[in-house]
């Protein structure tokens, strides 16, 4: 220890006294070694090592380790050593400058200032040592770890007086490290008190506090640029450690930091609230959206704000009771004040990673709150009515007043749909409700019930634009959006064709029936019995032809009808089974799916709605058809009552808007093969719709209904040939030539071996 005091002394002095050169006495100390061991190899290559070492600071190094080479020999100088002093535990210690001796006391006292972040006589500000003092090495070892204490306890006062600003769980987070620097300066305190503490016994106190420092300055590195619940999850993942001072630790500060988090959790699900100035609730609002998408679009979950601590399934639930109760006090303009959410703690006293009682009270708020707002729709807004209602009229299930509603509408809108407005036909609509039951529905659903326009399009009638319109308001559309509106027009305008096609096939058949019986009830001559084969022989293929075309239409119209049905009845369970209004409007949706699905509406199944429309058109050509033909024989029954038949036929012929019979039944052969082929293609493109597993909806029960007995598909060659005809007399009339085709094309058909042949006459 002498050795190291003189050298550091002489490193450390001045050129006090005088002293050989140190390449002099290393040259003569190993000349003395060499002489001993009869060799000079040493000084030869201590002397090639000196001449490569040019630093300024090679002469009081080599003079360093020359004193440390044991043994005062070869030592030439003229120094005074310093007097020392034996302290107690052994330390060694005293000031360079003044000679000063410094005792363990006073570093022990300087130190517990510096842990305080008060500089001393030995360390500065900055937690380091004084330059001018002394220490032995094992005392300043002690003091660089003791120091470096202090130090942490400097970042974490620093880091614990920037709160403001940050956020309230930030500001949390430095409450709760203040809280724990008070826990540390009560250490020093006790350590200030203790009488005769060393060194030792001062650094055996703090291990304690040190480790609990140390996690505090890794949990505030570790919070430097995260805010909101993402802190909240970093407090609380640094708590997964297999030290148990640690994990006691973060339980502590979590348990102050989630006490803001916990405040708007209570606000948001009790008041409807957010208080968030900074932004750290997982819970966002939008200011721009109108009250109108209150429910869909004001509030969502910002994800990363979600501690890991509360679940996804639980933040959706906090988000929904919280929009429950805005939305019963915004939109249905009621009051409502749950219970309150508690004000315990949110943390359980047990480990960190338990499951704590958060889950447990934010079920019971949710259940209770998102059950009053689904009665309170179901009960007071009558929410199950207004979608009976849409049911009855918008969907046409009440069909007697469909039926009224038909009856009276057709002259107005058999016209162009330019020509029609909306005030005449509201007064048609008033007397169906009349005429129906209809009318023993409720005053507040017979006044939503109207009419609506749509734009029309070159060509269009009255039946392509009308469309009966539901009045909806708040809160009822929330369930009844304007998108879900805009589903119901479009699954209207289908059923309205769908139900105006099988009134057309109805009201031909009534028709058909009143002229079989004025044939029948009249007497003819023989010149009239010809014509009254002719118009039977009509009439027979119009029968034929109505009652292929009517198979169709009852069973499109039955299976539409039966997926309506089946879809309604499982709305209504499901509806009764809801425990929140998404899985009330989650219902509905599907309700409307299936209706969508069931009137070809759905993605997926354009072919199948184009097949359908294209023969519900030809239906409608043919009962205009059927009645200008029955038009032209009541016509000629009527001038054959007065006058003669030579009269007759130039009656028939002097009137340009009678067809004859005859080219009435050409018209109805090229509309039957017309039929039969697209009706073909139809049950085709159903055959190649994929399967789908759909409980409202199956095609393939459609096409076992419309071809039971494979009519249409043994008949695909036939209808190939009788089209081919059909097109010849077409050809033919227009050309014309008023004959039949001739018989190779009837006699060519029963002996073609295949369909290929008959496509490539065809061609």
């Amino acid at each position: 220890h002498g050795t190291f005091l003189r050298s550091f002394q002489r490193l450390s002095s001045s050129g006090r006294g005088t002293v050989a050169p140190p390449d002099e006495l290393i040259v003569k100390h190993l000349q003395g070694l060499g002489r001993q061991r009869g060799h000079d190899r040493h000084v030869l290559r201590f002397q090639s090592l000196r001449s490569r070492l040019h630093h300024s600071a090679a002469r009081p190094v080599l003079a360093l380790l020359f004193h440390l080479r044991g043994g005062d020999r070869g030592v030439v100088e003229d120094v005074s050593r310093p007097t020392l002093k034996e302290v107690r535990g052994g330390w060694h210690l005293a000031s360079l400058a003044n000679q000063k001796e410094i005792s363990e006391a006073k570093i022990v006292r300087d130190l517990l200032c510096a842990l305080q972040g008060v500089s001393s006589d030995c360390f500065d500000s900055s937690c380091e040592v004084d330059p001018a003092v002394l220490l032995t090495r094992p005392a300043w070892l002690l003091c660089h770890r003791i120091l470096g204490l202090a130090k942490l306890h400097l970042r974490l006062s620093t880091d614990a007086k920037e709160a403001m600003g940050h956020g309230l769980l930030h500001q949390a987070l430095c409450e709760a490290l203040r809280k724990q620097l008070q826990g540390y300066y009560e250490v020093l305190a006790q350590l200030m008190s203790c009488e005769g503490l060393s060194l030792r016994s001062l650094w055996a106190r703090l291990l304690a506090p040190m480790t609990r420092l140390h996690f505090l300055s890794q949990l505030c590195e570790g919070s430097r640029g995260v805010f909101g619940g993402a802190l909240s999850s970093m407090v609380f993942a640094s708590g997964f450690s297999g030290d148990i001072v640690a994990q006691d630790l973060a339980k502590e500060i979590l348990r102050s930091v989630v006490k803001p988090l916990w405040s708007m959790i209570r606000a948001w699900m009790t008041e409807g609230e957010l208080q968030d100035p900074y932004g750290e609730f997982f819970v966002i609002a939008d200011a721009s959206v109108p009250l109108e998408d209150l429910w869909n679009r004001a509030y969502s979950l910002e994800l990363e704000m979600v501690p890991s601590f509360i679940s996804l399934e639980l933040a959706r639930k906090i988000l929904l009771t919280g929009k429950s109760v805005n939305f019963i006090r915004l939109c249905c303009r009621r009051t409502w004040s749950p219970e309150p959410l508690g004000t315990s703690e949110l943390l359980p006293e047990e480990e960190i990673g338990a499951s704590f009682d958060l889950a447990s009270r934010v079920e019971r708020l949710s259940s209770k709150t998102n059950e009053h707002l689904v009665k309170l729709l179901m009960n007071h807004f009558s929410l199950g009515e207004h979608a009976l209602a849409l049911r009855r009229f918008l969907l046409l299930g009440q069909g007697d007043f469909v039926q009224s509603l038909m009856d009276a509408l057709q002259e107005e809108l058999d016209i162009d749909a330019n020509k029609i407005h909306k005030h005449q036909l509201m007064g048609i609509l008033e007397m169906a409700l009349r005429q129906s039951n209809a009318q023993f529905c409720s005053v507040d659903v017979l006044g939503r019930l109207g009419i609506k326009l749509r734009s029309p399009e070159r060509g269009e009638r009255g039946w392509d634009v009308f469309l009966l319109d539901y009045s909806i308001d708040s809160p009822l559309h929330v369930v009844f959006t304007p998108n879900i509106m805009q589903k119901y027009d479009r699954a209207f305008s289908f059923l309205w064709k769908l139900r105006r096609v099988s009134h057309a096939l109805a009201a031909s058949w009534n028709q058909h029936m009143a002229l079989q019986r004025h044939l029948c009830r009249d007497q003819r001559d023989s010149l009239d019995r010809l014509s009254l084969l002719e118009t039977r022989q009509t009439l027979h293929r119009c029968t034929l032809l109505r009652h292929e075309m009517h198979h169709f239409v009852q069973n499109v119209q039955s299976y539409v009808l039966e997926v309506l049905d089946t879809s309604w009845a499982k709305l209504q369970q499901g509806w009764q089974k809801s425990s929140d209004l998404d899985e009330v409007i989650s219902q509905h949706e599907r309700y409307l799916a299936a209706v969508e699905e069931g009137a070809f509406l759905a993605k997926g199944s354009e072919a199948i709605l184009s097949g359908v429309s294209a023969l519900l058109s030809l239906v409608l050509e043919f009962c205009t058809l059927q009645e200008q033909a029955c038009a032209s024989c009541f016509e000629v029954a009527a001038v054959e009552e007065e006058e003669s038949v030579e009269a007759v036929f130039q009656a028939v012929r002097g009137r340009p808007f009678a067809r004859s019979l005859a080219e009435c039944r050409a018209s109805l052969d090229h509309l039957a093969s017309t039929f039969q082929m697209k009706l073909q293609l139809f049950l085709r493109a159903l055959e190649d719709q994929p399967e789908r597993h759909s409980e409202f909806s199956v095609l393939s029960f459609l096409l076992c209904r419309l071809d039971f007995n494979t009519h249409y598909e043994n008949r695909t060659l036939w209808s190939t040939c009788f089209a081919w005809r059909c097109e010849l007399q077409r050809k033919s009339r227009h050309m014309g030539r008023r004959r039949r085709p001739s018989m190779a094309s009837w006699v060519v058909v029963p002996v073609l071996p295949c369909r290929g042949l008959v496509q490539g006459l065809v061609r």
